[in-house]
């Protein structure tokens, strides 16, 4: 995968002075006060809107926060609570809600065979064909994010398997 461009002030500064000679200019003499604020008078760069702050908080945070903040929202009124899901991603014991959130029954399952067995979360992972350095599950049991469809399945298999520990 490509490296991604490094886009800092130099950048822009550098750009304002090959593009756009005349905002430069403004901007060497006070008229804008950063090189963001320049840019954004050439048109190279947008203004950072509340909304993209909001996206970008969301996209940073785990599930656990985004839970609380979406349960602020509620409290505040600007959402309604939805229903809590109940659809199960597979037949048997429900695994995971229809958001492929871990339930609680689940989590707790799936530390006390971990416990039983002395296996660390790497080894789960294994037994289950990811790589032990894969974080999905750990997080999950963590953190309460989502999980892949992948992974659902083969963890249903893998706590059927382990049934008896």
């Amino acid at each position: 995968m490509a490296k991604k461009q490094v886009r800092g002030s130099a950048y822009y500064e550098e750009r304002l002075k090959r593009e756009f000679p005349a905002i430069y200019s403004d901007f060497k003499a006070g008229k804008y006060r950063t090189v963001t604020e320049a840019s954004v008078a050439a048109g190279i760069k947008q203004k950072r809107t509340r909304l993209h702050e909001l996206k970008n908080a969301w996209t940073k945070a785990d599930g656990v926060e985004r839970r609380a903040f979406l349960d602020w929202l509620i409290a505040e009124g600007a959402l309604t609570r939805r229903a809590t899901p109940t659809k199960r991603v597979h037949s048997g014991p429900t695994l995971a809600s229809s958001d492929r959130y871990l339930t609680a029954s689940a989590i707790k399952r799936i530390n006390e065979i971990m416990a039983k067995r002395h296996l660390k979360m790497g080894d789960v992972m294994s037994e289950m064909g990811f790589l032990k350095l894969n974080a999905s599950l750990g997080m999950a049991l963590q953190r309460n994010t989502q999980l892949q469809p992948d992974l659902l399945a083969k963890l249903e298999k893998w706590l059927v398997a382990n049934s008896s520990a």
